[in-house]
């Protein structure tokens, strides 16, 4: 009886200091969505057209959360983090019409420290933010703890390098810090606080193809806060923005910057592309991201944070851009 107690024991003690699986399958289930789930003729929101949507679920209790994404330039794989310190892979299906129509080959896992240890905390394990460099490397921006990481080679199961964050940035509240990422031409940054204070906008940051982070903001407009940005193929950027009021409810917000607005110092504005709210297909969108069609349609992709809460949910969902890319 004794050796098989110190038998359990020992196993115990060697299942709690193996290494974590680097990625594991996940098994995605999905429901077909419309832009209105109550009038399948609409297809259109200001300037986008619908091209397609999904409600996602998953087995495991800690599918969600999705604060971010990219997408492969042909459209076909997505990578996206969330605000629990996990990151997701997957391939997208199209129809025959290029509509989105589903979604597979699910890997997962949990991210890394740059000594390879798994994120401990939800001050470690927030990350908001992700876009791919020139090189191929993905880089993450976490809030709470406000950092950013680049893992080399877009590997998120390998241990990241620490990339030097703005230093003002250290002053933003746990929830107002980098919440949107693009990668610019040249090794230039552009990074958009949820709600971090410079004068009269938010704070943004951009950095140099040298390193040197400076300052510039983003007019507000509204009650909406920034929650992803992509770059668009003519180089200008595509923000995402949030409003939700107790009054007014959730609403999304797609707006595009102009590429040569964009400099130190400037306070930022831009147009309006399209505005979501009910009755149209909507959640908590947090991540955009942007591919070219082969015959040069800009398709727009977003993906929400369900906040882990049986109240909201993990959709992601595309559209066309109708005016320029």
């Amino acid at each position: 009886m004794r050796t098989a107690h110190l038998t359990a024991l020992l196993l115990c003690l060697l299942f709690l200091s193996a290494p974590a699986a680097a990625q594991t399958p996940l098994e995605l289930r999905t429901t077909p969505l419309r832009l209105n789930a109550e009038d399948k003729t609409e297809l259109t929101a200001g300037d986008l057209r619908w091209r397609g949507g999904l409600l996602l679920s998953a087995g495991d209790p800690r599918f969600g959360g999705f604060s971010d994404l990219v997408i492969s330039p042909d459209g076909r794989r997505i990578t996206a983090v969330t605000d629990a310190g996990r990151w997701l892979t997957a391939r997208l299906a199209y129809d025959k019409a290029g509509n989105l129509a589903g979604i597979a080959e699910g890997q997962w896992g949990a991210l890394r420290d740059t000594r390879g240890l798994l994120l401990s905390g939800k001050a470690e394990q927030d990350a908001e933010a992700l876009t791919r460099l020139a090189d191929g490397s993905l880089l993450v921006a976490y809030e709470r703890h406000h950092r950013l990481r680049r893992f080399p080679g877009g590997d998120l199961t390998k241990p990241p390098a620490e990339i030097t964050a703005p230093a003002s940035l250290a002053a933003a509240e746990d929830n107002g810090g980098i919440e949107a990422l693009v990668a610019l031409a040249g090794d230039r940054l552009l990074a958009f606080t949820e709600g971090q204070r410079i004068g009269t906008g938010y704070a943004v940051y951009l950095r140099d193809g040298a390193g040197l982070w400076q300052g510039l903001a983003l007019k507000p407009k509204g009650l909406f806060y920034p929650t992803g940005a992509a770059q668009l193929p003519s180089g200008d950027v595509i923000l995402l923005e949030r409003r939700f009021t107790l009054l007014g409810g959730l609403s999304a917000r797609l707006r595009r910057i102009p590429l040569a607005a964009i400099q130190p110092g400037a306070l930022l504005d831009g147009l309006e592309i399209a505005e979501l709210r009910p009755p149209l297909t909507l959640d908590n969108f947090e991540g955009v991201a942007v591919h070219q069609l082969s015959d040069g349609t800009t398709r727009i992709t977003l993906i929400s944070d369900d906040n882990f809460s049986p109240l909201q949910r993990s959709l992601l969902v595309q559209f066309d851009l109708l005016k320029g890319g």
